[in-house]
C-alpha cells in the first residue's frame, strides 16, 4: 500500500540521489495533480523524481538490467507521489504496491484507456491537420493554438516528431507569410529546425510587415494632406473660373473648349463650306 507522509511545509526534500545538491534545489514544492494539469504535473514529477534518484522505480525502461528495482528508490518514489495527489486520488491507488503501478494508474485515470486515447489522438491530429492561419491572425495567436494541439497530442503519449511539426507549421501560415515560409523550406534545414526557431522567424517577418504598414499609412496621410492643401477649402463648391485663362484667346473666365472665339471660327467654316457647294438646278 502507498505510504502517506504529510509534509506541513508542502516541500519536497531532495535527498542524496544526486549527491551534493545546491541549497537552491534542496527543498522543492510538491506539484499537485488536478483534473486538468496532468501533462505539466507528470513533467514536474519526472524532474523531481530524477533529482531524488527515484525515477528508475517509475520508468521501468530505466530500471537495472536484471529488472530488480531498488526498494529504497521505490519507497522514495511512492512517498513523493503520495505527497503530490489529493486524498481522494490517493485512496483510488492505495492498493498499488509499486511506484510504477501507481504512476500507470494515475496516467490511465487522467489520459484514459488505450482505445479512448487513440480516439483522442486521431481527433487532435485531425484538428492539427485542418488548422490554418487567417490573414487577420497574429503569429503569437496562431502559434499558441498550434503548440497547444501539439502538446495535447504528445501528452497522450503519441510521438510527434519536431520536423513534422515545423513542416506543418510552415504549411499552415497565411498568404502574407508564404514568402518567408518558402525561404525557410528552400534554404533552411527544417529537418533539424526547432519549432521555436520557426516561430521566431515568422515573428521577425511579422515585425517587418508592421513597419511597412506604418510607413504606407504615413505616406497616405501625407498625400491626403497635400491634396487638401492644393484644393483648399472649396471642395464641394462650384469651381471659380474667374482666374482661369483660356489657351485659345488668352482671356480669363473660361476654358479653351468653351471659348467664344472657337465657336465663331466653327460657324465661319460651316458657312464657307456651304458657299462652295454647287447649286442644284
Amino acid at each position: 500500500m502507498m505510504p502517506r507522509e504529510d509534509s506541513p511545509s508542502g516541500k519536497a526534500i531532495v535527498g542524496g540521489g544526486l549527491g551534493n545538491l545546491t541549497a537552491a534545489t534542496a527543498r522543492l514544492p510538491f506539484p499537485m495533480l488536478t483534473r486538468t494539469n496532468y501533462a505539466a504535473w507528470a513533467m514536474r514529477m519526472k524532474f523531481l523524481l530524477r533529482a531524488n534518484g527515484a525515477w528508475g522505480a517509475v520508468d521501468r525502461g530505466k530500471a537495472p538490467a536484471d529488472g530488480v528495482v531498488d526498494e529504497v528508490q521505490d519507497q522514495l518514489a511512492l512517498s513523493i507521489i503520495s505527497q503530490s495527489v489529493d486524498g481522494e486520488t490517493l485512496l483510488r491507488v492505495s492498493k498499488k504496491e509499486t511506484a510504477h503501478d501507481v504512476w500507470e494508474a494515475l496516467r490511465s485515470m487522467h489520459v484514459g484507456v488505450e482505445r479512448v486515447r487513440e480516439a483522442r489522438v486521431q481527433s487532435l491530429r485531425a484538428d492539427l491537420d485542418n488548422l490554418k492561419m487567417s490573414d487577420a491572425e497574429s503569429v503569437d495567436d496562431f502559434a499558441g493554438k498550434f503548440m497547444t494541439l501539439v502538446g495535447r497530442i504528445r501528452e497522450l503519449g503519441d510521438v510527434v516528431e519536431e520536423k513534422y511539426v515545423v513542416k506543418k507549421l510552415l504549411r499552415s501560415v497565411s498568404t502574407k507569410f508564404i514568402n518567408v515560409a518558402s525561404s525557410m523550406v528552400l534554404f533552411g534545414n527544417i529537418n533539424t529546425m526547432a519549432m521555436e526557431e520557426a516561430i521566431g522567424s515568422l515573428k521577425a517577418h511579422e515585425e517587418l510587415l508592421k513597419g511597412q504598414a506604418v510607413r504606407s499609412e504615413e505616406q497616405l496621410l501625407m498625400a491626403r494632406g497635400e491634396d487638401l492643401m492644393t484644393r483648399g477649402p472649396s471642395r464641394g463648391k462650384r469651381f471659380d473660373k474667374s482666374k482661369t485663362m483660356c489657351y485659345k484667346c488668352q482671356e480669363l473666365g473660361h476654358f479653351a473648349y468653351e471659348c467664344p472665339e472657337k465657336k465663331k471660327e466653327t460657324a465661319l467654316l460651316a458657312m464657307a463650306s456651304s458657299d462652295d457647294e454647287p447649286t442644284l438646278l
